[in-house]
């Protein structure tokens, strides 16, 4: 018929059984929605939703962390943390996507409530070299440092064992030292912290890979005075922290080592004991 447009796409008709009439077959798509990831998270923290999101009477969305840290007052002035914003946990819920390390070797997929946790233990995550201007960014870490920095003697990594006591010069001027465990693959290091008056803060960090189950790595720290044996003995424990990037790290507890415990040369031994977590 003249005047109609031929280009136009016509539905699909199918013969009906037991009649004559012709009904259009609706073809489904297949094709996945798309959600802007700044889209859905806190407006407050600017982190992804946690399994609780609270809403106040005007659908400001916020997390519950977020709810007591602002003293259950919204930014609009209204309460926030009575009402559930049931919805839109109903479809973050449903939400799930590849882990952020697939290209790494991770095939796991990973609801949105469960992301953090899962990326934050993934064993395929890569990390950082903590060497300062060093731009290594992978899974081999241990390797890498064995193979470029070990050789340098102001960055010479020290090889500890599982439940042994092992004593490490450290230097006031050392940010760090490695510590590499005889595993070949794990590896912590003892944090040389600026950060205290009249001394400095030691602390150590594991970076991995995490040990099975994700226990924690405990550890014991010593530092003895040179040549005063009638000196205080200083110590410390707990549960290292995991980290991928130094610049990640803080410190939960550290040995405070205060001046007099240097020697001439600004060196000191610390004793490190791994204890648990293997």
């Amino acid at each position: 018929m003249q005047g109609q447009d031929s280009g136009a796409k016509r539905a699909r008709t199918v013969p009906q059984k037991g009649g004559n009439v012709n009904q259009p077959q609706v073809e489904e798509s297949s094709d996945p929605y798309t959600v802007e990831a700044e889209k859905i998270r806190c407006d407050i923290c600017f982190q992804p939703f946690g399994d609780q999101i609270f809403m106040c009477k005007n659908g400001h969305p916020a997390c519950a962390s977020c709810c007591l840290t602002m003293n259950r007052k919204c930014y609009c002035t209204e309460p926030i943390g009575d009402i559930r914003c049931r919805p839109l946990e109903t479809i973050l819920e449903a939400m799930t996507r590849p882990c952020s390390f697939k290209a790494h070797g991770c095939r796991e997929i990973v609801s949105y409530a469960g992301m953090q946790g899962h990326e934050a233990a993934c064993r395929f995550a890569p990390h950082h070299c903590p060497f300062d201007g060093c731009t290594y960014y992978g899974l081999r870490l241990y390797n890498h440092i064995q193979v470029d920095h070990a050789d340098d003697p102001d960055e010479a990594a020290v090889v500890v064992r599982c439940n042994q006591r092992s004593t490490i010069t450290l230097q006031k001027k050392m940010p760090f030292r490695v510590l590499l465990h005889r595993d070949q693959a794990s590896m912590f290091l003892l944090v040389n912290g600026g950060d205290v008056l009249a001394g400095r803060s030691l602390s150590l960090a594991s970076m991995g890979p995490r040990p099975t189950g994700n226990a924690e790595v405990k550890y014991k720290l010593e530092v003895k005075k040179r040549n005063d044996p009638e000196a205080l003995v200083l110590s410390s424990s707990g549960a290292a922290p995991f980290v991928r990037c130094l610049e990640d790290f803080q410190a939960k507890g550290f040995l405070f080592v205060p001046n007099s415990y240097w020697d001439s040369s600004d060196s000191v031994s610390v004793t490190v004991h791994l204890t648990g977590g293997w």
